[in-house]
């Protein structure tokens, strides 16, 4: 077992709530460890909570947290008598040496959660350190309060953040106890395994603001393939025409940023399963484009690919992957013009198989052999009576004759993400 003890910043508010909770926490490890020594079972004390007053604030499991602390006290210390607060301090009151304020804020426990695995790690507590380096705390179903934490050492910063992916995977036990200042985390340190991952199996990922499309091959072989839409989130945003700081749009906003966050968490848990070594995604770079406004909104504002990718990258980080950022160019003409599945999905085979070459294989393939579906043969049969060498050239000749060449997203069914309460939507074309 080791402890974590790290200071907070945190609300007013809760900690005036905070010193309620201890008082009463307090109140219950000492009535427990007395029914204890008296011979009481754990139910019989349960049951006699009804004689304690003013412990409306505890929930059943902070008060059977209680009951484990008060057990714990009384077996560490077995016949000897526990003062409650200190002897030293006991005494020190005695002879009037300190205020019976001062001896009651020492008989002041920390507010101490045991962790259960079936509540993912705590069931009073959720880590959020990967996305926002904060722990929130769940007083009840309305209220949660957000716990900040300072700034981490990269020992603190993977141990914690290993243990919030153990939880959100696997599930784990954690103890959380909490003064007005510190916060300890307690849990066993995971022997970290390696993870089984195989060099010839990669994920390419494309980004544009409505859709995440990935795919993951092993050479040449395709082994699964997802898309994520958000088109509706952001059509959302398009109609809310009221400023960004209106209490809609900062709904809104911070359901984007939770969505996108959830896809970068699926996608990680996806490209373990498949044992993927390696991981490209786009290189996008944009500058503001003039008396595009409506661009601009998409692009800057609404296009959460930083988010995604600082999350996706710190996920690679603690998983053993290698992340690589790849130059886009043609990728999406490319993809579909190969490809059958919709347009995200073909643009990141291209993406993958770009990165695979150049950096894993260190080829000069930067293009693939120029090879066109028969579907688009067909329908491009009586524009080209033959097709040039280059895939520039080709999407240069496409894109002045204003031919179509995307497989369209709007004839294929998207299954709801998650829950029935997100607006995201996915497709998945293997094994999920």
């Amino acid at each position: 077992m080791i402890t974590i003890k790290l200071p907070y910043k945190s609300t007013l508010e809760f900690q005036d709530k905070l010193f309620s909770l201890r008082k009463q926490y307090s109140s219950v490890v000492r009535y427990s460890y007395n029914r204890l020594k008296d011979g009481l079972t754990e139910k019989e004390i349960r049951d006699s909570f009804s004689k304690l007053n003013n412990i409306n604030y505890l929930d059943v499991w902070t008060k059977q947290c209680g009951i484990i602390e008060a057990k714990s006290i009384l077996t560490k210390n077995g016949d000897d008598k526990v003062i409650f607060g200190g002897k030293h301090n006991f005494l020190n009151r005695i002879k009037n040496k300190i205020s019976g304020d001062l001896l009651k804020d020492k008989r002041l426990l920390p507010l101490t959660i045991f962790g259960e695995k079936s509540q993912k790690g705590n069931r009073k507590f959720k880590l959020d350190i990967l996305n926002n380096n904060q722990i929130i705390y769940k007083l009840n179903k309305k209220e949660h309060f957000i716990l900040e934490l300072p700034n981490l050492r990269n020992n603190f910063k993977k141990k914690l953040s290993n243990l919030q992916l153990l939880n959100e995977n696997v599930g784990s036990t954690y103890q959380i106890k909490l003064t007005d200042k510190y916060i300890f985390f307690s849990f066993e340190e995971e022997v970290e395994h390696t993870k089984e991952l195989d060099d010839n199996i990669y994920i390419g990922i494309d980004l544009n603001p409505e859709f995440i499309g990935l795919s993951i091959k092993k050479g040449d072989d395709i082994l699964h393939t997802e898309c994520f839409n958000l088109s509706k989130i952001i059509e959302k945003f398009k109609k809310l025409n009221k400023s960004s700081n209106s209490l809609e749009m900062k709904y809104l906003n911070n359901k984007l940023n939770h969505e996108i966050l959830e896809i970068s968490k699926k996608i990680s848990e996806i490209s373990l399963k498949n044992k993927c070594k390696f991981i490209f995604i786009e290189d996008l770079k944009f500058k503001n484009e003039k008396n595009h406004k409506s661009f601009n909104r998409l692009t800057k504002n609404l296009w959460k690919r930083n988010i995604f990718i600082d999350n996706l990258e710190k996920r690679c980080v603690l998983n053993g992957q290698k992340i690589y950022k790849i130059n886009p160019v043609y990728t999406s003409f490319i993809g579909n013009c190969i490809y059958e599945y919709v347009d995200p999905i073909n643009a990141s085979l291209e993406i993958g198989r770009r990165g695979f070459e150049l950096i894993i294989k260190k080829t000069k393939k930067f293009y693939p052999e120029l090879w066109i579906k028969n579907s688009l043969k067909d329908q491009w049969k009586e524009y080209f009576s033959e097709f040039p060498d280059s895939w520039k050239e080709l999407f240069g000749l496409v894109k002045n004759s204003k031919l179509r060449y995307r497989v369209s997203t709007d004839d294929v069914v998207f299954s709801k993400f998650k829950t029935e309460k997100s607006y995201i939507t996915y497709l998945c074309n293997q094994s999920c």
